[in-house]
């Protein structure tokens, strides 16, 4: 397939070869600069690797007073840990660069290995790389260099541990681009050509065709319904007598493909289907839209909604909303009626305000 591919699908532009590299970052802050430089005892980070290949574990080695009789200067190395998980044989290629990041955060002195080094891996043998006298700790690095006495060295590693070029990887380039994954759209047609369909949501007299497998996988609930021998299973059919026809043709939109604009004047009711059918992030979606119109007209309501279908997100931004502007809430008609109707609520309100 591959010599197929290379030499009549195609017009090949050329080849490129490339080896596998991984990349490793590590920042290590000494702070007491000065003691371990009166003291001159050799320092060691803990050992660190990249984020895709833990195999290979680097450390670093600095020498507070350098390799020299003048002290004038500091020493930095690196070399593989001997925690690394490598065979004994195997052999480590990497650049590094070396960098002290100074009080700003920014970094300075960048000292990199221009060339490749060869690292080894044996029970008597870790090679380290570096500099003997890497920064002078002259007047500059005292006042520009060290931050509240604290050394701040960065490291970055590539390397591979590739041993020939049989082992490289070859990647051929094509007059081709890849196309973007239109999944969620592929899905969505089948809803919207009513391809395939096998279930019916039967809302006050309208019928959607659906498919099971789709409401399935994005609802526990309809995923319960369809495992087992209920009625709704039985007659491929559901039948959707406390939701309105808007609501749920906005909530199937979202089912299908993942999206929903939330109209304001549905974001109640989506909000109540979405619990209903366990729909977690079209619950968030609502939530947001709500709190987005909270107003003291509204205040109430909501808060009654957020109750109503525990929701604690906008339970807890409604009440922060009411309690901010308190004084015109406790004004409204719905609060008085609150008052009689859900005390618990108007407890929790009080609550905040008293903690304010």
């Amino acid at each position: 397939m591959w010599s197929f591919l290379c030499g009549s699908a195609f017009k090949s532009n050329g080849c490129v070869t490339e080896i596998c590299c991984d990349e490793a970052k590590y920042v290590w802050t000494i702070t007491d600069f000065d003691f371990h430089e009166a003291k001159g005892v050799k320092l060691y980070s803990p050992p660190f690797s990249s984020v895709n290949n833990n195999q290979v574990k680097w450390i670093l080695e600095l020498r507070p007073n350098g390799d020299t009789d003048a002290k004038d200067s500091f020493g930095l190395y690196i070399r593989l840990s001997k925690l690394s998980s490598l065979e004994k044989s195997k052999k480590i290629f990497a650049k590094v660069t070396f960098y002290i990041l100074n009080s700003k955060n920014k970094e300075k002195d960048c000292l990199p290995f221009n060339n490749v080094k060869e690292f080894s891996h044996s029970e008597d043998k870790y090679s380290a790389w570096g500099f003997p006298e890497y920064i002078k700790k002259d007047k500059y690095f005292r006042n520009k260099l060290l931050s509240n006495n604290a050394l701040t060295i960065g490291c970055e590693v590539k390397f591979s541990d590739i041993q020939d070029i049989t082992n490289s990887i070859h990647k051929c380039e094509f007059d081709i681009e890849m196309p973007e994954c239109d999944l969620s759209e592929n899905i969505a047609s089948f809803f919207e050509n009513q391809t395939l369909t096998d279930v019916i949501l039967n809302v006050n007299g309208k019928e959607y065709p659906a498919h099971k497998t789709v409401l399935a996988a994005r609802s526990p609930v309809f995923c319960a319904m369809f495992k087992h021998s209920t009625k709704e299973y039985e007659l491929n059919r559901v039948d959707i007598v406390d939701i309105n026809e808007a609501v749920v043709e906005e909530m199937l939109k979202y089912v299908y493909t993942g999206k929903c604009e939330v109209p304001d004047e549905l974001a109640e009711g989506l909000l109540a289907a979405a619990d209903k059918y366990d729909l977690d992030r079209l619950k968030i979606m609502c939530a947001k839209k709500l709190i987005n119109g909270l107003s003291v007209k509204n205040a109430v309501s909501t808060l009654i909604l957020a109750d109503m279908h525990s929701n604690e997100y906008l339970n807890r931004k409604t009440i922060k909303f009411i309690v901010a502007n308190f004084a015109q809430v406790l004004n409204t008609v719905d609060w008085k009626n609150l008052l009689s109707s859900n005390p618990q609520l108007v407890h929790d309100v009080c609550q905040a305000v008293a903690r304010k």
